[in-house]
């Protein structure tokens, strides 16, 4: 099966979405260890799953953030979603992940190993947005600081400030 890939630059409105597309935001946040938010929402922008993890590497601001998103993938493609529009604050990782920009070469295997991963999905987009429009997962990442291992929510309400 060919996978469609759609690399583009800007914000989702989750109202322009179509059905069946999902929507996963990832932030990472670099703290004694790592912590990694990932919120998954539908169509109409309806949060349906969430995980928050602790990981206890010492990474640095980019390779968290690329591991957040090799984090994203992994769980998009456990809870069995085929179209997904992955969405990240971090330009320089969204650029490599569309081949638009080099990663240093301490990012180079995790950047490999994600495109290794999104051939499993029917389609997929990267974006880039901005700090705020990634707010959920942000305030998701400040929920880990507290986790030894990982956290996940399907179907039930969040409450994280």
């Amino acid at each position: 099966m060919k996978t469609s890939t759609l690399h583009t630059f800007g914000t989702a409105n989750p109202a322009q979405q179509k059905k069946p597309w999902y929507k996963v935001n990832m932030d990472s946040a670099v703290f004694k260890s790592v912590g990694i938010g990932v919120i998954v929402s539908d169509h109409a922008g309806a949060v349906l799953a969430a995980l928050s993890t602790q990981l206890r590497l010492p990474l640095g601001p980019l390779e968290a953030e690329g591991k957040a998103m090799d984090v994203a993938i992994s769980f998009a493609k456990d809870i069995g979603l085929q179209e997904v529009t992955f969405e990240s604050d971090c330009s320089v990782l969204i650029g490599a992940l569309s081949d638009t920009l080099k990663v240093p070469i301490s990012t180079e295997n995790i950047v490999t190993g994600i495109h290794n991963k999104l051939q499993h999905f029917r389609q997929h987009q990267m974006l880039h947005v901005k700090r705020q429009g990634n707010t959920p997962a942000h305030n998701l990442v400040r929920h880990d600081k507290g986790l030894d291992n990982f956290v996940t929510w399907i179907g039930e309400t969040l409450i994280f400030y």
